[in-house]
């Protein structure tokens, strides 16, 4: 689905810029990567944790589109929406986590805990990046 499907859908729809909802959306974020990198993770508990890590990086993405006046309904179309809103990002890398992450919540795919912890680094190095370049006064 492509960026313009997106609003003809409703998918991505105009909002007020709230910031106590932005503040908690990046509370929320760095609540579960605190909660990842305290965490025992092994081969059984990886897969719950590489999802984990993902949610917390779709937060700080959806705390990016509200500060810039936007409410997204869809995974896709967040990385649609980020795409267009940061140069900075990396839509290809997202849509890669995306997958992997549909795969463990929608499919019951095992991911294996070194390609996992992979993962999960990466996710966050994103995530930081962006929180720091794009919601630095939320923090």
């Amino acid at each position: 689905m492509d960026l313009e499907e997106c609003f003809e859908k409703g998918i991505i729809k105009r909002a007020i810029v709230n910031e106590g909802l932005i503040k908690s959306l990046v509370e929320m974020s760095r609540i579960e990567e605190t909660t990842i990198r305290i965490a025992v993770i092994n081969e059984t508990t990886i897969s719950p944790y590489v999802s984990m890590a993902y949610d917390s990086l779709r937060e700080i993405l959806e705390a990016i589109c509200l500060f810039h006046g936007y409410k997204v309904l869809s995974h896709m179309c967040i990385g649609e929406l980020a795409r267009k809103l940061l140069v900075d990002f990396d839509y290809h890398e997202f849509d890669r986590f995306r997958y992997i992450r549909n795969g463990i919540n929608y499919y019951g795919k095992k991911v294996e805990l070194s390609q996992g912890s992979e993962i999960i680094k990466k996710i966050f190095e994103m995530k930081n990046h962006l929180t720091k370049k794009h919601l630095d006064k939320f923090l």
